[in-house]
């Protein structure tokens, strides 16, 4: 019986030690770079470090939407179309579409929704003719709200699309 014990309670501190492991292997883990297929061409989609802030095209409009939805208003699909025709002159550079939320919702829920408003803003944009290539998309959830505070007027300001330099 004691031999058993003994078995039995080195089985479970090397069960325990491999999961603190694999926990802490999971910890130090990068993001993982998702690749998805956009019309024509693969986009490539990051959950990305907060510590890399891209810089957001001046010249360039952000795109609004509603809470809870991906889908552009007629009102922004013009701003797109401005951001369409300076893209095309500045062909060389490549964008980053980065979809951000409010705070409402689960962190799972907003990565899915920036994703799919980048994701719209893309698809108008190769809609409209532009290159597949100049394009990545990334979600930030609601991780980078550029208005703090618990109401209609911030949360309208961190539901948006920004692009920005890579």
């Amino acid at each position: 019986k004691a031999e058993k014990a003994e078995k039995a309670e080195k089985a479970e501190k090397a069960e325990k030690a491999e999961k603190a492991e694999k926990a802490e292997k999971a910890e130090k883990a990068e993001p993982e770079i998702i690749k998805k297929k956009a019309p024509k061409e693969a986009v490539t989609i990051i959950a990305a470090p907060l510590e890399e802030v891209a810089v957001p095209i001046e010249e360039l409009g952000i795109v609004y939407f509603d809470y809870d939805k991906s889908n552009i208003k007629p009102e922004f699909m013009t701003i797109i179309q401005s951001n369409f025709e300076w893209l095309i002159n500045n062909s060389d550079m490549r964008v980053q579409l980065e979809g951000h939320c409010d705070e409402r919702g689960t962190n799972e829920y907003n990565l899915a929704l920036g994703e799919r408003r980048a994701r719209s803003v893309l698809n108008y944009l190769l809609r409209l003719g532009a290159n597949p290539e100049q394009f990545s998309i990334v979600s930030f959830g609601e991780e980078r709200p550029v208005a703090l505070g618990q109401n209609e007027a911030a949360w309208q300001k961190n539901r948006r699309v920004e692009f920005t330099r890579l």
